[in-house]
């Protein structure tokens, strides 16, 4: 009796086991409405692939449609790392996606790419902030975009690469990048395009250029989800260059439907709307509605390091100016301990000059 007692458990085991590697899933979160699908990742291009599944048709995602993907051939780490990436922790998102590129037994080719997406999107991000990761963060884009031209990464991945080269200075090597935005099939990348463009011509002083583009990108956006971010963004970019014309007023009026209009959830948009807000303000002589709009960004949109360091540098300066000089020492405390490589941090010391 013990011993078919075994026999069964064991079957069962095996049965179970079996199973699992027949069946075992990835799951693709779709960003338009925030459904899952299960099932094993298949025929990738750049601009979209399958979810085959254990039964009936596989499942057709678009790449630009992809909120997330939990990748069942990958170890724990790649999961971790992502929330790690998504809370502004880059660092540590890094060390995680190469912990678990090390960990993950027989990889598939497509696993291998997203590791090598994920490790160089997190270093571009944190590039952003801190300008000794650049010259890393475009080798390493500029390796995955190459050895893995179909992967589903693609577009997103050259978005980061030409704010990083904007970032750096290399406005040609931008444009170059940013022209392959013009290549995907879809409305809102395309948009995006048009919309660095303008930022690549703000980067160059050519403000009134700059502002055609925007008003053309806001003219051109539908009414899909995608393309009305977009569109914010692109009325982000009127508004900065509004702001470094002294045009305060009408700048103002512009981040007022961003910020209130805008999607709360798309905290980059926010956070920046928020920055342009107080130095608008801030110039008006409005010091203590200026600390209001950088203290959003501090409380609510710390996670935006670039726009987060922006606004704890204006914040050393206004709270000074409503004589709260315990809360301008706090927020300088905080920028030369999380961003001790920004430009922020060495325009607060003297030593440069923060882009606009």
């Amino acid at each position: 009796m013990t011993r078919r007692l075994f026999s069964l458990t064991s079957a069962v085991a095996f049965v179970v086991t079996l199973t699992s590697s027949l069946f075992a899933i990835d799951t693709v979160t779709r960003k338009s409405d925030g459904k899952k699908f299960g099932g094993t990742i298949t025929d990738m291009s750049k601009n979209e692939f399958k979810v085959k599944k254990s039964v009936g048709e596989p499942d057709v995602l678009q790449a630009n449609d992809v909120a997330g993907v939990d990748w069942e051939g990958a170890s724990g780490d790649l999961r971790l790392g992502v929330s790690d990436e998504n809370g502004g922790r880059f660092e540590m998102a890094i060390q995680r996606y190469t912990k678990s590129q090390t960990e993950s037994k027989s990889p598939s080719e497509i696993l291998k790419a997203e590791f090598a997406y994920l490790i160089a999107r997190a270093t571009a991000k944190l590039a952003l902030s801190d300008p000794a990761k650049q010259a890393d963060a475009i080798k390493l884009l500029q390796a995955a975009q190459k050895s893995s031209s179909d992967h589903f990464r693609y577009y997103e991945s050259g978005n980061l690469w030409g704010q990083t080269q904007l970032a750096s200075g290399d406005f040609a090597g931008a444009r170059t990048t940013f022209a392959i935005l013009t290549k995907a099939p879809w409305s809102d990348y395309k948009l995006a395009a048009r919309i660095a463009g303008g930022r690549i011509l703000i980067a160059e002083n050519k403000l009134d250029d700059a502002d055609k583009e925007f008003a053309a990108a806001v003219a051109a956006a539908t009414d899909s989800p995608a393309d009305q971010i977009r569109k914010f963004e692109a009325m982000l970019g009127q508004a900065r260059a509004l702001v470094m014309q002294a045009k305060h007023d009408d700048a103002l009026k512009l981040l007022e439907t961003v910020t209130d209009k805008g999607p709360v959830e798309e905290s980059a948009l926010q956070a920046e709307a928020y920055v342009l807000q107080g130095d608008s303000l801030q110039a008006l002589g409005r010091a203590k509605e200026a600390a209001l709009a950088y203290l959003h960004v501090d409380i609510l949109f710390s996670r935006e390091t670039t726009h987060h360091a922006a606004a704890l540098f204006n914040l050393t300066k206004v709270w000074k100016s409503v004589q709260l000089p315990d809360r301008s020492v706090e927020a300088e405390a905080k920028l030369v301990q999380n961003y001790p490589n920004s430009v922020w941090r060495k325009k607060l010391a003297g030593d440069g000059a923060a882009q606009p």
